[in-house]
């Protein structure tokens, strides 16, 4: 049986505990059943799609000021507060019939994550006053393959007047030949010349999507990296790149996005469905309008968006309305007397992209599966 007759299920149940009580519209009420079942399962769906036993704890901290931050956030309309023309879900909601045609197509599922340096648990911080950066991922990241992969480092601003370029390169480490042997560092075919302006720094990004991929694909080879910079110093004697985690409370440590993507096959389906306002008095199988909003869940560790429209599937499904569908004799074979016929439930549900914190507390840009109501119907 699935979730929406589930719900359906219990707002029956709770429909006939309260039979007693003068209602103007049955119907009514049982959607309004249905809206607050509906709302609790999308909570524990959220969690469960991104692999959380509960929600990260984000007390005490704030969203990063990063350049890829910003860009998603301003790319796909997710502003921290997002206004309701930039709620995502399907086509502007209208009632009546809905007809959707759908193609055969590839779908890339592709997520961005951004990951920020620290220190690696178990090897020394410094290797010959080098500091090794680490990026942490989780189990259902690495499964995901590497699209794009870049490593930003900010860059300080040189006193000089005159530009001098500056060379920046990513040194991979490696595994000593025996256990007690120091790391060691490779060089990674990676190279950019910078030019600091002024007294102002800037970040720059360098390609490290053959790094990640190795990663990704053999976690337990994922040592760090370090990033080996020569040029000029700047007044204090200090390198122009900034690789310090502590610094400045971490705010121009270094961090890695990276663009991951899971192709998957969707085949051609072609249904008809039926919208309805929440005050209609329809009583067949339709979908409603249902705004989420994590707001209100008190999940500060959704960075965008803050709410988008669900729906969900509420009404009848009496053998009547198959009689026009030929061999309905078989559905009465599938569902005898005594036992829960057809049930009002999504037939086609569609993904919405999220920013947040994941349990690391790296940054994720990602699509979840299922999470708006295309098109009910009786199943």
């Amino acid at each position: 049986m699935s979730l929406w007759c589930m719900l359906l299920l219990v707002s029956l149940a709770a429909g006939e505990d309260n039979s007693t009580t003068a209602s103007p519209c049955s119907s009514c009420r049982m959607r309004q059943e249905l809206r607050s079942l509906s709302l609790a399962a999308i909570k524990e769906q959220v969690l469960s799609k991104l692999g959380m036993k509960q929600a990260p704890n984000m007390t005490g901290r704030q969203l990063p000021k990063l350049p890829p931050l910003r860009h998603l956030i301003d790319l796909y309309g997710m502003g921290v507060l997002v206004p309701t023309q930039g709620m995502q879900g399907d086509e502007p909601f209208k009632p009546g019939p809905l007809v959707l045609d759908e193609e055969d197509d590839f779908h890339a599922r592709t997520e961005k994550v951004i990951a920020f340096a620290q220190p690696h648990p178990k090897l020394r911080h410094s290797w010959r006053g080098q500091d090794i950066l680490y990026f942490r991922f989780s189990d259902k990241v690495v499964r995901n393959r590497v699209v794009r992969a870049q490593l930003w480092v900010y860059v300080r601003g040189s006193d000089s007047p005159v530009e001098s370029p500056i060379n920046v390169s990513v040194l991979k480490v490696l595994r000593g030949s025996s256990s007690a042997e120091s790391p060691v560092l490779t060089p990674f075919d990676n190279l950019k010349v910078v030019r600091p302006n002024g007294s102002e720094g800037t970040w720059v990004s360098l390609e490290v999507r053959r790094l990640l991929s190795d990663w990704f694909k053999f976690p337990r080879d994922n040592l760090g990296m370090v990033i080996h910079a020569v040029g000029p110093k700047d007044s204090q004697g200090r390198s122009l790149v900034v690789t310090d985690l502590e610094e400045e409370e971490g705010v121009y440590a270094p961090f890695l996005e990276v663009h991951t993507a899971d192709n998957r096959r969707h085949r051609t389906k072609r249904t008809i469905g039926l919208n309805c306002h929440e005050n209609s008095d329809e009583t067949r199988c339709c979908r409603y309008p249902l705004t989420v909003d994590f707001e209100e869940f008190g999940w500060d560790w959704i960075i965008a968006p803050k709410k988008y429209e669900a729906n969900y599937c509420a009404g009848e499904c009496p053998y009547v309305f198959l009689q026009k569908y030929p061999h309905t004799h078989i559905v009465h074979l599938a569902n005898p007397a005594g036992t829960a016929g057809p049930c009002c439930a999504p037939r086609k549900m569609s993904a919405i992209s999220m920013l947040y914190f994941d349990q690391e507390f790296n940054i994720i840009y990602g699509l979840l599966p299922g999470m708006v109501v295309d098109r009910c119907g009786c199943s």
